[in-house]
């Protein structure tokens, strides 16, 4: 690798280092809910102009798996809500704000890469026509949740990539959090098609796009050799 652009990737793990607030301070959860926030809304603003410019095309990627699949409504709470809480857990949890942000900058990829097959190949997923034998709460709460989520683009499924991605980002830096954000992962990589929002082969295609842009951030981004201090600072 370049070595400038080491040298660039080491001063901003000096920056991040030193913006993120002291462990459990005062500030400290607010910024980290801040940055997943943050994080979401870049997200949002890849994947609904890219919904709205492919709505009037999409291909059927229905298989005989994805019909035998029962649709389970209150696996919904798993699928979105639980979603978004795991991403916050993680992030907040996270010792190490380096591998955070490089968690973020892998997501962002991820994103434009999904857009740009959105593009190619536009995907819509027959919802079902009603909500079922659900209880009131749960039939509102998808109801609202299919009027503001569009039913295209589902190929790759991002809600599969992201939290794969948050996923790896706790393995790698080995803290006990990486058994929860695995349970995340593998939850929101089997809800999605029991809360009948994605083909099969739309979480198979998530997975691939977090495995390729984790690995490609970190392997153009390389973590620093100076071990991190969760007090607030690095350490040479």
């Amino acid at each position: 690798m370049d070595k400038s652009v080491g040298t660039f990737g080491s001063r901003v793990d000096d920056w991040i280092v030193r913006v993120d607030p002291r462990r459990w301070s005062l500030l400290y959860v607010p910024w980290r809910v801040f940055l997943t926030v943050v994080m979401v809304g870049v997200v949002a603003m890849f994947y609904y102009p890219a919904s709205l410019a492919t709505a009037s095309r999409s291909y059927d990627l229905t298989t005989a798996l994805d019909r035998a699949i029962p649709f389970v409504p209150w696996t919904w709470w798993i699928y979105f809500p639980h979603y978004v809480f795991g991403l916050v857990v993680t992030t907040v949890v996270l010792p190490d704000p380096r591998v955070a942000f490089r968690v973020f900058l892998a997501i962002v990829f991820g994103q434009i890469i999904s857009c740009t097959i959105y593009f190619l190949l536009p995907s819509a997923y027959p919802r079902p026509l009603v909500v079922g034998d659900a209880d009131p709460i749960t039939s509102a709460a998808v109801v609202w949740f299919w009027g503001i989520d569009p039913p295209n683009n589902t190929f790759p499924s991002t809600h599969v990539a992201n939290a794969c991605m948050a996923a790896m980002g706790a393995w790698y830096t080995r803290h006990p959090i990486k058994w929860y954000s695995a349970a995340m992962a593998l939850g929101v990589f089997l809800t999605v098609h029991t809360a009948k929002q994605h083909y099969w082969i739309d979480a198979i295609g998530g997975f691939i796009v977090a495995l390729v842009c984790f690995r490609l951030v970190f392997r153009v981004w390389p973590m620093q050799t100076k071990p991190y201090s969760p007090s607030g600072s690095s350490t040479a």
